[in-house]
């Protein structure tokens, strides 16, 4: 679970410390106050995308700390596989993000730096969101095909099929190019060829453009520097008026009377210890200028050779690694047109074996995805029975050309996710078919479809923590009490951290905080307060009515919340 957040200078939040119980926490306040800057914090130091703008106005840097408390050993397991063990040695697990004017990111993990990749790899292990407009991507087959796929716990298998999928897209595009035209092959194989052996003549190294540019400094400004090194020198040692000579004589004159007086004593000391970090220096310009070699040639091979540079970076890349990465690239495509041997019938023949094991693959995708819709469909039913659509129905239809009868079907008909089509059917009002989400749902029947799925997801969701970022968008406030009970229930096997507007799921929380926001000085500052007691139930009536609330509504508020107290004891009892 997330125990602490840590806020500073984020947006429009100061400072704050977040401490969140393991069960249903909600945020809640008025339009505008920055409550999505709480979720936002979080994605941030869960390796979210972020830009210099979340740096609070007149700050340097926003800082955002999570702790962590882990139970779950696989999880931990998991996570040490992708870093460093000795990051993480108890079950505490903090996640820290700074981020610039400049837009200089840094993450920490258990206060060791980590890139920001891996930050998110070990976020998205700790913490699954759900923003405010996610029931929007429930309309897209492929997105329609995760979920099912989630649910059924075979997206492990769909993984193993893209992968296959990919070796056999990458041998279609081999043999395909050894099918090519001949002259036009032997073209683009001389052009490959052409174009390593003039990066391999160039002989590049990484960094040489940088060294060159710096010498080409110091070279073009030779006479320059020699003259002022040499005339430094004579200054300070080797002229009759040297620096090092007229200190010598002040030395030898403080010499007489230092001992008469202490202060002179210092003063006599500080010019011997000067005298010898001037002859230190003397000696260092003095070995400098000896060792100087101005080769006018050596500047015109420096110009010579960024020339080159500049040539081949204009062609092959931004960078000489850029280059060098091309050359690689190249080399290999050259290598499979050669072939070494390599003929389009011996192609076909690892094509054929290639097919076969997509087709074994994705007939057992298939079944499984058969078997999942079976079970998901009667539990998303329920689902919108509870949720307002007493004679809904829903179908997660699968479609496939291994379904056929004949048992033949062509892998040109496969993506990288299978064979099969994914289409989500409902039917929100009796006596009507069947039919795809996206044709027939309004608004609130999406939300209500995806809550649906979230409930039943959440149950083989491995994720401790669940965000819900508004869920109860396009839903009123008659179905508001059916989804706080919902978020209850999935509160009891995850950490739930949820922004609503509706009192009726504010009521099911085990803790709510309410985001303010306030002018001082001319500065607008958002603010997050923990709620209990009176301060709760005020809020509440806030929700319900708004500044004109009354004791009447006050009174709704309080049986609000002692329904919700009453009904999660008794499902918890259960």
């Amino acid at each position: 679970m997330l125990q602490e957040l840590f806020i500073t200078n984020f947006v429009l939040i100061d400072k704050v410390t977040i401490n969140l119980c393991e069960r249903l926490n909600v945020f809640s306040g008025a339009t505008g106050v920055g409550k999505s800057m709480v979720i936002g914090a979080l994605n941030f130091i869960l390796g979210g995308r972020a830009t210099a703008d979340i740096v609070r106005s007149g700050k340097d840097e926003a800082t955002v700390i999570g702790t962590f408390s882990l139970k779950d050993k696989n999880l931990l397991r998991q996570i040490t596989k992708v870093v460093d063990n000795n990051i993480i040695n108890d079950e505490d697990l903090v996640l820290q993000r700074t981020i610039d004017t400049n837009g200089r990111s840094r993450c920490r993990l258990n206060d060791m730096p980590i890139t920001v990749s891996l930050l998110k790899t070990v976020g998205e292990m700790l913490v699954s969101i759900h923003g405010q407009h996610e029931h929007e991507t429930l309309l897209h087959g492929t997105n329609q095909l995760y979920i099912l796929d989630d649910f059924g716990g075979i997206s492990r298998l769909r993984e193993d099929f893209a992968e296959i999928y990919h070796q056999y897209t990458e041998k279609t595009k081999l043999r395909d190019a050894l099918k090519s035209n001949q002259q036009e092959r032997r073209q683009t194989m001389d052009l490959y060829a052409f174009q390593i052996d003039e990066i391999d003549e160039a002989q590049l190294k990484a960094g040489e453009a940088e060294e060159l540019e710096k010498e080409k400094g110091i070279v073009s400004n030779a006479e320059k520097i020699y003259s002022a090194v040499s005339s430094c020198y004579s200054q300070l040692y080797e002229s009759s008026e040297a620096v090092v000579e007229r200190l010598k004589s002040v030395i030898r004159e403080l010499q007489s009377v230092a001992k008469l007086d202490e202060t002179l004593q210092k003063i006599f000391d500080d010019c011997g210890q000067a005298l010898y970090q001037i002859e230190d220096t003397a000696f260092s310009l003095g070995k400098y200028r000896d060792g100087f070699n101005y080769d006018p040639q050596r500047l015109e091979y420096i110009e010579e050779r960024l020339n080159t540079i500049r040539k081949l970076i204009s062609k092959y890349g931004g960078s000489v690694q850029e280059i060098l990465s091309y050359r690689d690239e190249a080399a290999l495509k050259l290598k499979q047109l050669t072939g070494e041997g390599t003929t389009a019938e011996q192609v076909d023949e690892e094509l054929q074996a290639l097919t076969e094991v997509l087709k074994q693959k994705g007939s057992e995708l298939t079944q499984k995805r058969l078997s999942t819709a079976e079970k998901l469909s009667p539990l998303i039913n329920e689902e919108l029975h509870d949720l307002g659509i007493p004679h809904g129905r829903f179908c997660a239809q699968i479609t496939s050309p291994l379904l056929n009868k004949n048992g033949n079907s062509d892998v040109s008909s496969a993506t990288s996710y299978g064979f099969d089509q994914i289409d989500f059917l409902i039917s929100p009002n009796p006596g009507e078919d069947l039919k795809p989400l996206k044709k027939i749902a309004s608004g609130g029947e999406i939300s209500r479809v995806m809550l649906a799925l979230k409930h039943q997801l959440a149950k083989v969701d491995k994720t401790p923590v669940l965000v819900f970022d508004e869920i109860d968008a396009n839903i009123g406030g008659r179905m508001g009490e059916v989804i706080g009970e919902k978020l209850s229930s999935i509160a009891r096997s995850h950490q739930v951290i949820c922004i609503t507007h509706l009192p009726q799921i504010a009521s099911y929380a085990d803790e709510q905080w309410k985001v303010s926001k306030e002018v001082k000085n001319g500065k607008t500052y958002s603010t997050i307060e923990n709620l209990s007691g009176e301060a709760r139930l005020e809020e509440i009536a806030d929700m319900i009515r708004g500044s004109e609330k009354t004791d009447i509504t006050r009174k709704q508020a309080q049986e609000m919340l002692r329904d919700a107290k009453r009904k999660a004891k008794s499902r918890h009892s259960c």
